[in-house]
């Protein structure tokens, strides 16, 4: 999350997260380091993270610390799989190039505070408008930064076709590999050999997990290892 002081990066956070996270302040510089919490977007694992204010004031107008704020902020811009620029909707055009490029290089434009107001603006591209005190527009915002996670996992998973690494966005896909590679593990140390075939019979079960092949006595394995079941 990217964006002016007081922009309502830190109180978007909060509400995205459902708790107080960041301190929400109306001093500017309030947030000075990188605030990250971990997020269930639609079932996908990601990490939401604030960050200081960006200014045009030059370093030597600034406190030290929140100019290693602001250069901590572009370093996590700059690393981040998907970015979000947030500007104040009672904010007019500004003349600041920098600010210009960014907005150029973003995936989305929140622009925040819409209860109290939203200015036109004709040099944004298409944005979305939200009030994290009223709640107005947050669904939509949440869809679609799930709609823009799961495309960026798609595109990652096409490039990892060739054999880089496979991105997991689901925990019981993450548990059966975790399992598969604990037994095989378990293999290459069994003292003996009806131990080792053991363990590579739970292993090739659990990858079956993922692959579909599961029969019916493994279903009925679980049901009855999750369930108390009288006869």
């Amino acid at each position: 999350i990217l964006g002016r002081p007081n922009a309502g990066k830190s109180t978007l956070l909060n509400c995205l997260a459902q708790r107080d996270v960041a301190i929400v302040a109306p001093t500017p510089g309030t947030t000075r380091d990188i605030l990250e919490v971990a997020l269930d977007l639609g079932g996908y694992p990601v990490v939401l993270a604030d960050t200081a204010g960006l200014r045009d004031e030059r370093p030597q107008d600034l406190d030290p610390v929140e100019v290693e704020g602001i250069r901590r902020a572009k370093h996590a811009a700059d690393t981040a799989d998907l970015k979000i620029l947030v500007i104040d909707g009672r904010e007019t055009a500004h003349t600041d190039p920098s600010f210009h490029a960014w907005i150029g290089t973003v995936d989305l434009i929140v622009r925040t505070k819409v209860d109290l107001g939203l200015v036109p603006r004709s040099d944004l591209p298409s944005f979305l408008a939200v009030s994290a005190l009223t709640q107005e527009g947050i669904l939509v915002l949440i869809q679609k930064l799930t709609e823009m996670v799961a495309h960026h996992l798609d595109l990652r998973a096409a490039g990892s076709a060739a054999g880089s690494d496979v991105v997991l966005t689901r925990a019981r896909h993450r548990a059966a590999l975790e399992e598969t590679l604990a037994a095989l593990h378990r293999v290459t140390h069994a003292p003996l050999p009806d131990l080792a075939a053991e363990d590579l019979r739970l292993a090739a079960r659990a990858l079956g997990r993922l692959t579909g092949h599961v029969d019916v006595e493994d279903i009925l394995d679980d049901i009855f290892h999750r369930f108390c079941i009288g006869k």
